[in-house]
């Protein structure tokens, strides 16, 4: 059976990330069929080339890489959200009601005179205080508003959103918080799982909406060279087994999905998926029985069953083994070590019930109790079909570092969290602090480290993360002081983790490396960030010149000449 000719041949400096360490070099690539044909000596992958075939010979400024997967990327949260007030780059509580009232008015002259308002990125540091119900009616006097916080554990509403949704009327839910005045009245701010009381009152995008967001949400992560993501399911309570998953899925099979996604469910999604036959891994039958169908198709795969422990460092509600340092100046939600948003029985119960069904676990815990929590109730369950995974793990004591590789769970890392909450993270935690983020002890114990962005909490640019794990401080403040220099990685780990381990925590061993039969994933970007000695910032800057998926061109940067 003759091979089959190459469609593309790039010679230039090709990191295949072949072997367990390092860059693994090739001087050329071969690409047909979606996949990789050859990666090795020039000689060898020309040989594959023919008439037809296309060359992109690099210069010493250009190098390749497999394309970027991020691991923990709120994709349909991003999709719901496209269009939304972005209050990320508001300074103060001032700019933040301007930013509003400027919206409002914008909607107003298109004739939107009482439609919801919804935003995200605003910052309880930034807003000094608590903000409430009655100081947005500054901005937005009539209208239902709902701002997510920074970190999506708290959303703010206006007086009109609180009366759509009956908030007033109701309990806490469990692991959530509806603040309230002297009186008993709700001021606008919701915590933890009590964001999503509001939800039931907002109007549901339709699918072609949604489709269409989806399009330029892809578009915008293939020029930074995101090809794929682990999408751990929105940010608020998922309004049915139709978003997410099946949404993918119906993407996929349609020939719709313009990147690779894995898409987690959440637990009120766990009855639905079970009745649907979902399974972690599995992918779907493509509504052509064609080749280039086939390859659509296959960007879908069904993911975990995400879960909560904890809240988080911004609002202090992550759970702590001990105290927080800073508890007398900040006191923190749920009490003077945070609060659990599930206990470990209900995690248990939650997961083995999953995981007899065929659907892989994964869990939200940052502090280091939770950790702790999360490790002995995962360390209790049968093994499943893909890697179960601890997200965010921001705080790990010392004891427990050891144990995810001994106990074979990923710890699935942001390291871009690093850059934003070194202060809050020191004035939090104090000297624990030097716990944070211990990704060289983590990989030093065999765990795979797979990185993410968290996206929308964090921009969804993944390249100032790969260099802060690498710096361990902010790769654009060269003043700023490291956080935990011993926990540094290698740049060829960090690649490594941005862009093998994802695939390897999902049960993929056709994608993260440039190797024959591999998928054809893959970027060309400056080489002036990998050099030794480089400065962070210019890695933290990387754009890609090209990024390319199932062996096709979807992001060419105009700069780019490679023939």
């Amino acid at each position: 059976m003759l091979s089959p000719r190459a469609e593309l041949v790039i010679e230039g400096r090709i990191a295949t990330l072949a072997g367990d360490e390092g860059f693994g070099w090739a001087e050329a690539l071969a690409i047909g069929e979606g996949r990789v044909l050859a990666a090795g000596r020039r000689s060898e992958v020309e040989a594959l080339a023919g008439a037809a075939t296309r060359w992109w010979r690099l210069g010493a400024e250009l190098m390749v890489m497999p394309g970027i997967t991020d691991a923990h990327l709120h994709l349909l949260t991003m999709v719901v959200a496209d269009g939304q007030v972005d209050l990320s780059a508001t300074a103060d509580l001032e700019a933040t009601l301007d930013a509003l009232a400027a919206a409002d008015r914008e909607r107003r002259e298109r004739g939107d005179i009482d439609g919801w308002l919804l935003g995200h990125g605003w910052s309880l540091d930034r807003l000094g205080r608590w903000p409430d119900a009655d100081v947005l009616g500054s901005a937005c006097p009539s209208r239902p508003v709902a701002l997510y916080a920074h970190d999506h554990h708290s959303r703010w509403l206006s007086h009109a959103a609180l009366r759509l949704a009956g908030i007033d009327a109701l309990a806490d839910p469990s692991g959530g918080l509806i603040r309230r005045d002297t009186r008993g009245r709700a001021t606008g701010i919701l915590h933890e799982t009590a964001v999503a009381l509001v939800d039931r009152a907002i109007p549901t995008p339709t699918d072609d909406e949604l489709a269409g967001a989806l399009d330029r949400q892809a578009a915008g992560l293939a020029g930074l060279g995101v090809t794929g993501v682990h999408d751990p399911g929105e940010l608020t309570q998922d309004r049915g087994i139709a978003r997410g998953p099946v949404f993918y899925r119906r993407q996929a099979a349609a020939g719709r999905l313009p990147l690779r996604v894995h898409a987690s469910i959440r637990s009120a999604q766990l009855d639905a998926a079970i009745e649907l036959g979902l399974h972690s891994g599995d992918g779907i039958a493509p509504e052509v029985d064609e080749p280039p169908a086939q390859r659509l198709a296959a960007r879908y795969t069904m993911g975990w069953l995400k879960l909560f422990a904890d809240g988080a460092l911004g609002s202090r509600s992550a759970a702590l083994l001990e105290p927080y340092a800073d508890r007398e100046t900040r006191p923190p939600t749920g009490g003077e070590r945070g609060m659990f948003l599930a206990s470990a029985d209900e995690l248990a119960a939650d997961l083995g019930r999953a995981a007899q069904a065929g659907i892989s676990g994964q869990v939200h815990a940052i502090g280091d109790a939770a950790v702790r929590m999360v490790l002995d109730v995962l360390r209790g369950l049968p093994a499943t079909r893909l890697m179960r995974r601890v997200e965010h793990a921001q705080l790990v004591d010392p004891a427990d570092q050891p144990r995810f590789g001994r106990l074979g769970i990923a710890a699935s890392v942001q390291p871009v969290h690093l850059r934003t909450d070194s202060a809050p993270a020191r004035a939090a935690w104090g000297e624990r602090a030097g716990h944070a983020f211990p990704l060289a002890a983590l990989t030093a114990g065999g765990a795979l480290i797979p990185f993410g962005t968290d996206a929308p909490v964090e921009p969804s640019d993944p390249w100032p993360g790969i260099a802060v794990s690498v710096a361990r401080r902010d790769p654009f403040d060269p003043s700023a002081p490291p956080l935990g220099a011993g926990h540094a990685l290698d740049l060829a780990r960090a690649i490594r983790a941005a862009c093998l381990d994802p695939a390897l925590v999902a049960g993929r061993s056709d994608l993260g490396r440039l190797l024959p039969g591999y998928l054809a994933d893959l970027l060309v970007v400056p080489s002036a960030g990998f050099t030794a000695g480089a400065d962070p910032a210019v890695l933290a800057a990387t754009r890609p010149m090209a990024t390319i998926l199932d062996g096709e061109v979807i992001y060419r940067s105009s700069r780019f000449d490679a023939a």
